[in-house]
């Protein structure tokens, strides 16, 4: 591996041909936020949510945050484009939107966004949080492109663990306020602190081992070239500080630079979902599909597969529509992950079958 960047240029990425059969997001809050702030599989060991209260007895979630990202790396896939993101890093989350979008097969981002609500921080700080999430080792950073089912491991922040940092991004949480009084429950914090090595250790040992030939990725676009969007309106119903109304606006930006009007949005009951759906004034300029927890990957698959059977019979004159699913912790970690699963495989392998799926002309 060499110690030089890989510079990516975004102008030039925009240029190419190439396309994605779909792409899926997971804009990560830890729990499920939407519907009472219940315990999800992403949500951290210590953590305080309703359905796993930080008491006398139980000391907040009993249970590790999960991995989802990893295992997605090694199952075969043709093509894929694989990343962690945060909304404090916006050129790095946008970039990666538009290279999974010019990649072919399918793509998934998990991108870290806080919920002040939830995790009882200040919402001015919420950037502060998503960037000491990163700077500590808590979120890296990692991309991992599969060509031919063989991942190849990159980073875009340098990739550190640093125990004192995960210490205040912990303490600027009230979710975690029961680990520091009226005790101080160092067993407790440590066994976070231990969560999180063990995760950052698996994910240097996997760039280590799969490493790109240089592994350290830059995203380089001029701003001011960077168009107004018009997918999405202002004026949603997240709180105040939400880290998905920031994703959702990197988000929406980056989609119009590759698809303007034409990307369809599929988007699982979520915070987001009822946040910009609210009575006859929905935030969304361009097509949106609601559907329930399990079933939106599902469905963001079978849409783009519609447009290309049709397109390969000459039943479809138009540009076949890119398409975007967005997810919470219960599409992605827990009621939809086996939909998820299936929906990156079948998008990863060319989707091969449509090809053969020409009219007869006789």
């Amino acid at each position: 591996m060499s110690a030089g960047p890989n510079i990516i240029d975004i102008e030039k990425l925009l240029e190419s041909k190439e396309r994605h059969t779909a792409l899926f997001i997971n804009y990560d809050n830890e729990a499920f936020q939407n519907t009472g702030i219940q315990e999800s599989g992403s949500t951290p060991f210590g953590a305080h949510t309703t359905t796993s209260p930080g008491g006398k007895a139980i000391k907040g979630k009993v249970g590790v945050k999960q991995d989802i990202l990893n295992p997605f790396a090694f199952m075969g896939h043709k093509s894929a484009f694989i990343a962690t993101a945060s909304i404090a890093y916006p050129l790095d989350f946008m970039g990666k939107v538009i290279e999974a979008m010019k990649t072919p097969g399918g793509g998934f981002i998990q991108i870290f966004a806080p919920c002040p609500r939830g995790w009882r921080h200040d919402p001015l700080k919420t950037i502060e949080v998503s960037k000491l999430a990163v700077d500590s080792g808590y979120w890296p950073l990692i991309t991992i492109r599969v060509k031919d089912g063989v991942p190849k491991y990159s980073y875009s922040r340098p990739l550190k663990f640093d125990k004192e940092k995960i210490e205040s991004f912990i303490k600027m949480q009230g979710r975690f306020a029961h680990l520091f009084r009226p005790e101080f429950l160092e067993e407790n914090i440590n066994e976070i602190l231990r969560q999180a090595e063990n995760r950052f250790n698996n994910i240097q040992n996997l760039v280590e081992r799969f490493g790109a030939e240089k592994p350290m990725d830059t995203y380089r676009l001029t701003l001011n070239k960077i168009p107004d969007q018009k997918i999405i309106e202002s004026g949603h119903g997240l709180c105040p500080g939400c880290g998905a109304g920031s994703f959702l606006n990197q988000l929406a930006s980056a989609a119009y630079m590759v698809g303007k009007e034409n990307v369809i949005f599929v988007n699982n009951t979520s915070c987001v979902e009822v946040s910009t759906s609210k009575d006859d004034t929905p935030s969304w300029m361009n097509t949106w599909v609601h559907q329930l927890f399990e079933s939106g990957s599902t469905v963001a698959d079978a849409i783009s597969v519609t447009y290309r059977v049709l397109k390969n019979k000459g039943l479809y004159d138009g540009e076949v529509p890119y398409v975007i699913h967005i997810g919470g912790d219960g599409s992605t970690y827990d009621i939809g992950y086996q939909f998820l699963k299936s929906s990156l495989v079948r998008s990863s392998s060319y989707s091969i079958q449509s090809e053969f799926l020409k009219l007869n002309k006789e």
